[in-house]
């Protein structure tokens, strides 16, 4: 049923990754010459008159959109499956996947830019989004397994 723990889980789950991860830099890069933040879909210049003094292969930036993306369409699906918890168990292990690919490119990505730049960067809020998600994911698993274990013994009795 809809109403159940895991689905509130599940909505966190879905709201910190795909969503709130759009709107929130993941980190900033302060230097005398520019101020520079690192967006999931993009990276900005904040100087006004300064040009970017960085330039991304597109195919590396827009991969973490690709994996947020995706992940966020696996935790939605498995949002509305829950009938079937066995595929709702399997669909919340392939996003918890997916959420740890996406914490290893944030990691990647900002430490590439941190060789590039030779500046230490601050983390902000949009780096511990998948972190989040991630808590919320396991959380949700842990309470289908228990549903489907209370489901197998409510069976047995029968």
């Amino acid at each position: 049923m809809i109403q159940r723990i895991q689905t509130i889980y599940l909505l966190i789950a879905v709201i910190a990754t795909p969503i709130l991860l759009f709107f929130f830099p993941l980190a900033g890069y302060f230097s005398d010459m520019a101020v520079i933040k690192l967006f999931l879909t993009h990276v900005q210049n904040l100087v006004p008159s300064g040009e970017m003094p960085l330039k991304l292969n597109p195919f590396l930036q827009y991969t973490g959109t690709f994996i947020a993306i995706i992940a966020g369409a696996f935790i939605l699906y498995a949002l509305f499956t829950f009938k079937n918890r066995i595929k709702q168990v399997k669909l919340v292990r392939i996003s918890l996947f997916l959420i740890i690919l996406m914490i290893a490119w944030q990691f990647f990505i900002t430490d590439l830019i941190k060789k590039n730049l030779g500046i230490i960067p601050n983390y902000e809020l949009g780096i511990y989004m998948p972190i989040i998600s991630l808590i919320f994911l396991l959380l949700a698993q842990r309470a289908i397994l228990k549903d489907e274990r209370k489901v197998h013994a409510a069976d047995r009795l029968r």
